[in-house]
């Protein structure tokens, strides 16, 4: 099977995508509680590029085949009732293991991850149903099991932030929105969101500590970075969290007060798609991939997908996707260079 191979990592991005290469290696064999699936379509996600550049939380044996989901059909089963019964059926596929990856003609998953697809959902939408979709829902969920009232968040054009905007309407929680540029807040305004603030606008940190404090927003999705970590948690009431589940600038998290951690009881942490996913019962991921299928079934949580591309232009794709991410996903297609 034709493979996407890293070698080795390079922490400058552009330079880690140039060094992928195509390459050719045995198609794997499913062992019990496995299946082999022939993969229609993989995306490439920020983590994917941290992952590349070796600053993801899980690591590979070198040479590797990255990709962290994808989606295809189930051609071949190993032992167990649950491997069994996949076969032949289209699914989203995926995980975080230290064995090779989506980007490639075939992908040796564990049965237990895979999550059967409606037959209305396109295989380059059912690529992204795992990573954007339900870190949107496990944040959104957080908030509500924790009683917030209000919800900031950055990255509020990225896919993730589009997601937590449809979550927040369906659940009637209040959001403000932050973007990077003037023409997104024109954006997402015209998309009927009411709170949008530029980050690079006059006065944002004075408007931001308004509005937070008006809506008494206490928990915030952070997803660049940076000072803006710092800035976004001085202008919240007391007793408000952060939640940092990117790091699109590539910085580190400053301008964290120390005084407003001691007292005025604020904190910073992580939030990880795996380790939240390892709190949750079969019953509750089950409902949350049903409901992500049927709001993409409804154009409400689709991904937007700017390129699908074969092997060949991949790397070409890549680049693209890093230097504008918000123009929306590439889509690694095997099929297109058959």
């Amino acid at each position: 099977m034709k493979v996407i191979q890293i070698d080795e990592i390079n922490k400058d991005a552009e330079a880690a995508i140039r060094s992928l290469k195509i390459v050719e290696k045995p198609i794997p064999k499913p062992g019990p509680g496995q299946v082999l699936v022939k993969i229609e379509a993989a995306p490439c996600n920020p983590s994917d590029i941290l992952f590349l550049q070796g600053s993801y939380g899980v690591k590979k044996i070198f040479p590797a085949v990255p990709g962290w989901e994808g989606a295809g059909t189930v051609i071949e089963s190993g032992s167990g009732l649950l491997p069994w019964w996949l076969k032949g059926k289209r699914v989203a596929c995926g995980g975080q293991s230290n064995s090779d990856g989506t980007w490639a003609e075939y992908y040796l998953a564990d049965a237990k991850g895979c999550i059967p697809l409606k037959n209305n959902v396109p295989f380059e939408q059912g690529a992204t149903l795992i990573i954007n979709p339900l870190t949107a829902i496990g944040m959104v969920e957080e908030a509500k099991k924790e009683g917030h009232r209000a919800i900031i968040q950055t990255a509020a054009c990225s896919q993730v932030g589009r997601m937590v905007q449809t979550l927040c309407k369906k659940h009637g929680i209040p959001l403000i929105n932050i973007v990077r540029r003037d023409e997104q807040v024109q954006e997402l305004k015209s998309a009927g969101e009411k709170w949008v603030l530029s980050s690079n606008a006059e006065g944002f940190e004075l408007e931001l500590k308004t509005v937070a404090t008006d809506l008494n927003a206490t928990i915030a999705f952070e997803a660049v970075g940076g000072n803006l970590t710092g800035t976004i948690l001085s202008a919240m009431p007391v007793s408000s969290r952060v939640l940092v589940y990117g790091a699109l600038s590539e910085q580190a998290c400053t301008g964290i007060s120390p005084l407003a951690l001691i007292f005025e009881k604020k904190k910073v942490q992580g939030f990880w798609l795996s380790e939240w996913l390892e709190s949750c019962s079969f019953l509750s991921t089950y409902q949350s991939t049903q409901l992500i299928q049927n709001l993409m079934v409804q154009d409400l949580f689709a991904t937007k997908i700017r390129q699908k591309v074969g092997f060949d232009d991949w790397k070409d794709a890549l680049i693209k996707y890093h230097r504008e991410m918000t123009a929306g996903k590439v889509i690694l297609q095997p099929l297109l260079d058959s």
